[in-house]
């Protein structure tokens, strides 16, 4: 017979982050312009910070993929082609990327 392990659903936990009055001051009139609280526009920010630190460390570890393919293949485009790439894909977004080469 098989056993299901079931997690329990996390409970948020607090975190203290250590501002300055002035600091907390700015946040609590901007949180009353908006009509949020304090802690929701902290959170938020906090997040977007997040998305947008993963975002690019993705986008580094693909270029760094992307180099050492290069390194073992030598498959490349020129950067005018990429160019005339983009022009072209402006007019026709289907527009098919230049094919790579040694």
């Amino acid at each position: 017979m098989k056993t299901i392990s079931v997690e329990k659903p996390r409970s948020p936990s607090m975190v203290t982050v250590k501002l300055d009055p002035s600091d907390r001051d700015r946040i609590a009139s901007l949180a009353a312009l908006k009509k949020r609280t304090p802690h929701y526009l902290m959170k938020e920010a906090i997040l977007e910070y997040v998305q947008r630190e993963e975002a690019r460390q993705n986008f580094i570890k693909a270029a760094e993929v992307s180099f050492e393919h290069y390194k073992e293949t030598g498959l490349h485009i020129t950067l005018d082609e990429f160019g005339a790439w983009v022009d072209e894909a402006q007019q026709n977004p289907n527009a098919p990327i230049a094919t790579c080469h040694t």
